[in-house]
């Protein structure tokens, strides 16, 4: 591993660890409830929880190393411990063995991590939701209400309800082949990033229909060898009665590549409804923002009347 690198920014580390923890607590289910009652149980799953979530920021390969080595002799002694495979093995005393060793260790456990490991802590605003959330009864009402934001679609809206009460006309133009309504500057980050993220999708998809087009001709030398040797043999590939019920290497590539299509056709249909609406929305704030003009025109011409006479 190199010397840069976190362990647990290595994926066969995390792989490995997340393996070695489920495989841990699982083994615990198995543990027979006459010798290992619920508490216990739970105790056992809360060492487990917690001796990971210390270890998580480790970087030492040494100490890893122990910490893995201690993991898989702890859930070797957890599967002889286990009921099942103890009567599957007919081995009483290696079952009572494991068991009498596991209970040792969870005897001489401290307390501080036979409790559950604390609650991560969050975004103090996430953190107030939450707890007003607990708070409400399921028929109860709060008092804090939550304004809605009103949909994009449904504007034009009354100038007394927009920001700034000033009307800005929206902007819409084509980004990447994806339609966008420019409402404001700067464009935000959140929609900046799922414009690329249609566009590697859209790329990707064109990049799978091109491949296998080209495929197609290592598909029809296939089909063609299954022809030989059908001739040769009289029995297709695949069926030993005689009976062909596939539909061969070019069908299964064409199959795909019609259904990458479809997908690219659905993308961009769903792209002309949405910039249809779009342009609706644009349409219908001009048209407004046109009355509105000719409004304050009218009314500012009547008071420069009235203070004239």
């Amino acid at each position: 591993m190199p010397a840069h690198r976190l362990p647990r920014n290595s994926t066969p580390h995390r792989i490995a660890a997340i393996a070695l923890y489920r495989a841990l607590l699982l083994s615990t289910h198995a543990l027979p409830p006459q010798t290992f009652p619920p508490p216990q149980r739970t105790q056992l799953q809360n060492i487990i929880r917690n001796r990971f979530k210390q270890a998580r920021h480790e970087q030492s390969p040494r100490y890893l190393r122990l910490c893995f080595e201690a993991g898989y002799e702890a859930l070797d002694r957890l599967d002889g411990a286990g009921a099942d495979v103890a009567s599957e093995a007919g081995n009483e005393a290696g079952k009572e063995a494991s068991a009498a060793y596991i209970l040792a260790l969870l005897a001489r456990a401290p307390e501080k991590v036979k409790r559950a490991p604390p609650i991560t802590a969050l975004d103090p605003s996430l953190l107030k939701d939450l707890k007003l959330h607990l708070r409400t009864r399921p028929n109860a009402t709060t008092t804090t209400t939550v304004a809605e934001k009103p949909s994009l679609f449904n504007c034009p809206l009354p100038l007394a309800q927009l920001k700034g009460g000033k009307r800005r006309v929206p902007v819409l133009y084509n980004a990447q082949g994806v339609p966008v309504l420019r409402l404001s500057k700067p464009q935000p980050a959140a929609l900046s990033g799922y414009i690329n993220h249609r566009a590697e999708v859209k790329q990707k998809r064109h990049d799978t229909r091109h491949r296998l087009t080209e495929e197609l001709e290592g598909a029809r030398w296939e089909d063609g060898w299954d022809g030989i040797l059908e001739r040769e043999t009289g029995v297709r590939e695949g069926d030993e009665q005689g009976k062909w019920r596939g539909g061969g290497w070019t069908q299964e590539i064409v199959s795909a590549r019609d259904e990458v299509g479809r997908r690219l056709g659905e993308d961009a249909e769903k792209r002309r409804v949405m910039g249809g609406r779009m342009q609706g929305v644009v349409d219908r704030e001009r048209a407004m923002a046109e009355r509105e003009g000719r409004e304050e025109a009218e009314r500012a011409f009547w008071e420069a009347s009235m203070e004239s006479a």
